[in-house]
């Protein structure tokens, strides 16, 4: 997902993974740095041989970025997610005109080099088309052709992809911050959701059920952020044990990870709860239901929640400095020990990028830059590549 701009969110995803084109690891051998664009040297061991035996470990890839970084993608990464390539807006810009062109591309790339996909995000609250909840003569469309709208979209995506796509966030962000299901009332308009506003909350499940339907092979999840927050973990398990008293076919949850590098120091800011004990409840809290969880959009920014940052306090790649990169390997190995701890119900982790030259946290129209994955600029391993390898 495109996260709200000025907050840092977290989220995660699970899904039983078949290790696919993967050879094994048993972690004897030292890490090391990459040759070339980011691959791996021989001899040399890499993140999809040592999380082999635990989950895949992905990356979210663009329309461009599947290409550029191609080298680094396929030797380190066992599962890819589309950014934006399968949103609504990006595959049905016009009513009944799909187009699948840039997504096909990408889905090819996968099942050529042994990688899982992702798909991201079928139901949202943004990204929509405008024609979507339009009845075309300035209002609203009624409730019973949006419903059919919905449907027809998912039917249509989720078959073009069947057998190829192993698992999809069916419905993103539903939830807000008090834990309470997003409507259409919310004071800033971006947090307004239009499927709710028209259908109430019963997008939801027939979302699922229509997904399952296209594809009961599919990983069906429910995919959102700030999931360190305990009024919003209390507000999803709910939602989803209603859901699953309904027999609706959901199977995991989606952590979004957008992680600072420490915890906010403000306590009225969500991040102040960005702790590995307030995540790690939230996945005891989901596996409960018996649902997989995955980390679905990790990365680890070097800015920190309710911070005011003005230009002169950017970071650049002067001032990232060694004690900085050490901090954020830090932050990244004790999230990483606490996912294998719970490897029996964590059935995947994804960055939400492959390298620091390509994450959207640096395309803010500040132009504001950061630094949040384990590949620098030049595709070479920082520390908390190591961080993560070394264990």
């Amino acid at each position: 997902m495109r996260a709200q701009c000025a907050s840092l969110v977290v989220v995660c995803s699970l899904v039983a993974w078949t290790t696919v084109g993967c050879t094994g690891s048993e972690g004897t051998e030292e890490p090391g740095g990459s040759s070339g664009a980011g691959g791996a040297g021989d001899g040399e061991s890499t993140l999809r041989q040592e999380y082999s035996a635990y989950f895949p470990i992905g990356a979210a890839v663009d329309s461009g970025s599947y290409g550029s970084h191609a080298d680094l993608l396929t030797a380190h990464f066992s599962s890819i997610t589309t950014e934006n390539e399968m949103k609504f807006e990006s595959l049905q810009r016009s009513e009944g005109r799909f187009t699948y062109a840039t997504a096909d591309q990408i889905v090819e790339f996968a099942s050529a080099n042994d990688l899982l996909v992702r798909g991201h995000a079928l139901v949202w609250h943004r990204q929509n088309p405008p024609w979507l909840f339009s009845d075309g003569q300035g209002g609203d469309v009624s409730a019973d052709v949006l419903l059919e709208r919905m449907q027809a979209h998912i039917s249509n995506v989720v078959t073009h992809f069947k057998g190829k796509v192993y698992a999809w966030d069916v419905v993103n962000e539903a939830i807000m911050n008090d834990g309470a299901l997003r409507t259409a009332e919310e004071e800033a308009a971006d947090q307004q959701s239009k499927w709710y506003a028209i259908l109430g909350d019963a997008y939801i499940a027939e979302a699922f059920r229509t997904a399952h339907e296209a594809d009961p092979d599919a990983k069906l999840f429910y995919n959102d952020y700030y999931n360190y927050l305990p009024e919003k973990q209390r507000g999803i398990y709910d939602m989803l044990s209603r859901l699953l008293d309904e027999d609706v076919p959901v199977h995991g949850v989606g952590l979004q990870c957008h992680l600072s590098i420490e915890p906010s120091a403000d306590d009225s800011h969500p991040s102040y709860y960005q702790t590995v004990e307030n995540l790690e409840s939230a996945v005891e809290l989901y596996s409960s239901l018996g649902l997989e969880v995955q980390v679905t959009e990790l990365d680890v920014s070097l800015y920190v929640g309710g911070v005011i940052y003005d230009e002169a306090s950017f970071y650049t790649s002067v001032t990232f400095t060694e004690d900085l990169q050490h901090r954020q390997a830090d932050r990244y190995r004790e999230f990483f020990e606490m996912f294998r701890a719970h490897r029996d119900v964590i059935t995947g982790v994804t960055f939400w990028g492959i390298a620091d030259d390509n994450t959207w946290l640096s395309e803010f129209s500040s132009g504001r830059t950061d630094f949040p994955l384990l590949f620098d600029t030049d595709y070479q391993p920082k520390p908390a590549y190591d961080a993560v390898i070394d264990f």
